[in-house]
Order: structure tokens, then sequence, then C-alpha cells
């Protein structure tokens, strides 16, 4: 068996182990003492969550755990600002969400190059910039969200 298939082998077979570690779950004692410390006030009702669900929530405390302070901060502050949302900015940003995922790769580079460009501007551009899209009808967002959503033309 040559290297290649040797790989794709493997890959496939973990591939298929972690989709039965998510379907299996996670046990209460399998998780770190940290994990079960973070996740104390999930203890009593632990195996009754979705075996999908108790992964969900242990892979999230083991990435909590690696953050540093700031990094936690700023995932609080994400959290508060979701929480606060009521269902339909959810759904709308779910939506969104979905949407820039099944994006082809370059696409998404575009997407994730521009938002670092803003990121990088001073913050009264970055104002600027924001005032003027909200003084824009629907109309005109739709256009500049299709305009911006093609490739750029070619030039020969």
């Amino acid at each position: 068996m040559n290297r290649t298939l040797k790989l794709a082998v493997v890959a496939i077979g973990l591939s298929g182990l972690a989709q039965l570690a998510t379907a299996q779950g996670v046990n209460w004692d399998d998780l770190s003492e940290a994990q079960q410390q973070l996740l104390s006030g999930h203890a009593e009702a632990w195996a009754e969550l979705a075996p999908e669900r108790q992964t969900q929530i242990a892979t999230g405390a083991e990435r909590w755990l690696r953050m540093n302070g700031r990094q936690q901060d700023q995932a609080m502050q994400r959290f508060q600002r979701w929480a606060s949302l009521d269902d339909a900015q959810r759904s709308e940003i779910r939506e969104r969400y979905q949407t820039y995922r099944r994006l082809d790769p370059n696409a998404r580079r575009r997407i994730q190059d521009a938002y670092r460009r803003f990121q990088r501007m001073p913050p009264e551009r970055r104002m600027e910039l924001q005032q003027r899209f909200r003084s824009l009808s629907d109309d005109q967002r739709r256009m500049l969200r299709d305009r911006r959503a093609r490739p750029p033309a070619r030039r020969d």
C-alpha cells in the first residue's frame, strides 16, 4: 500500500472514531479535574445531557481553560452580547454564518482580509464607514454586498 493510500485510510479511520466519540458523549469521570471544577454546575445532570451536547460543553470548557484572562473577558462579552439578542436576531446571525460557511475558500478569505483591514483602521475612520453604511437604503446595501460578493473582474 502506498503512503498516500495509507494516510487516507488512517484519516478515514480517525474520522470514524471522532464521530463515534461524539455519538457516545463524554463521561463525567473522563473530564479533567479542571473541566469538572469549571462545569460543576452541570455535574448532577451531566448523564442526562445528549451525547453531542456533552461533547460540545466539554470542548468549550477545554477551550476556556486554555484562554488567558483577556481572552476570557472577550469571550464573556461576546456571550453577553449574544444573550441580549432576541430570537429573530440570533436566527439571522445563524443564517448569515451558514451562508458564509457555504462560500468558497477564496470568497471567505476576501471577507477575512477586508475585516482585518477594517480592524486596522483608526477608530474614527471605522466610525465614519459604519455611519455611511447605516445611512444607505436597503437596496443600496444589497447592491454593495452583491458587488463585494463577486470576485474581482480579470484584466487581461
